[in-house]
């Protein structure tokens, strides 16, 4: 009960989260943002779901309309399951593989990403989701690598775990730390890595042909891994805050919403980069880099090992 109360939650506030990037990236650019609908546009996200949910749903011609369907559902599906693994004081249980589960789902979404693209029948849509399969594969590995980082001084794949010992995770391991917020921000197809949505290049990319409750469903999708990701960096870096009662969970949650706003800001000060410097930077810089670095992780614990077990 409490992993849906949880699910049901971010879906309301990830909402609000995609008005606050509009208005966010306004002041970066000194223009308004959306500011008609209520005070200073704070109804902005009902406005939008009503305008998106209550729209026709329109096939384009010779798309396969039940991969049409099922592509936003389960993009949708596999960003909110990622909710499950919060680490509440208030869960009666919490899973052992934690981590594993989440490597496991936000693999699968590749899927989703696929059949969005095939089923429209565009190739726009298609190119950009080849695009968008291919940074997502490659940063996966690079992902993985930096993840293991930090879980090899927690010793466990518990989110529970995590949260009493984030404190040597980020004084011990803030080149990971460096290496965690650039592949973050390729993992969920950010700036100055969004290729997926490259207007110039793809025309908006995969979801170019959706429109109302599939686009709505892809825009939830999106934000709210970007939410999870925040949160993710919080417990395994920052997680020693929420041990401190009310006011560590209250720092916590700041911390969180920090580091989704950061998002915002790189996005609106920092240019794209080309597709192809986008997949050299992962297999040729990053990924040896953070190779390096779980490798120097592992022969430091084995030498601590021996140095207290004699």
């Amino acid at each position: 009960m409490m992993m849906v109360i949880v699910s049901v939650l971010m879906l309301v506030s990830v909402a609000f989260y995609i008005v606050t990037e509009r208005k966010g990236l306004g002041m970066l650019q000194l223009r308004q943002g959306p500011n008609k609908v209520g005070f200073k546009g704070i109804v902005q996200p009902v406005a939008d779901g009503v305008k998106l949910f209550t729209k026709e749903i329109i096939f384009p011609f010779g798309s396969i309309k039940i991969l049409y369907i099922i592509g936003p559902l389960v993009c949708f599906i596999c960003a909110y399951v990622l909710w499950i693994l919060f680490p509440s004081l208030l869960s009666c249980s919490s899973l052992s593989l934690g981590f594993l589960l989440f490597l496991c789902i936000s693999s699968y979404s590749v899927y989703g990403v696929f059949m969005v693209g095939w089923s429209c029948d565009s190739r726009y849509g298609f190119l950009g989701a080849m695009r968008a399969i291919a940074q997502s594969i490659s940063y996966e590995v690079f992902l993985s690598t930096c993840l293991f980082c930090p879980l090899l001084l927690v010793g466990s794949y518990n989110l529970m775990d995590c949260r009493g010992a984030g404190f040597p995770c980020v004084i011990l391991g803030q080149e990971v730390l460096l290496l965690w917020i650039i592949c973050i921000l390729a993992e969920t197809n950010r700036a100055p890595f969004d290729f997926v949505e490259g207007e110039s290049e793809l025309v908006a990319g995969y979801m170019v042909e959706f429109g109302g409750v599939g686009f709505a469903l892809l825009a939830l999708a999106e934000y709210s891994n970007m939410v999870f990701m925040s949160m993710l960096t919080g417990i395994l870096f920052f997680g020693w805050m929420m041990e401190s009662g009310l006011l560590g969970s209250l720092l916590f949650s700041s911390l969180v919403v920090g580091i989704s706003y950061f998002m915002v800001w790189v996005r609106g000060v920092v240019p794209r980069f080309r597709y192809d410097l986008l997949m050299s930077l992962c297999w040729k810089v990053l990924l040896p880099l953070s190779i390096c670095v779980l490798s120097g992780f592992m022969g430091v614990l084995v030498d601590f090992d021996v140095l207290v077990l004699g």
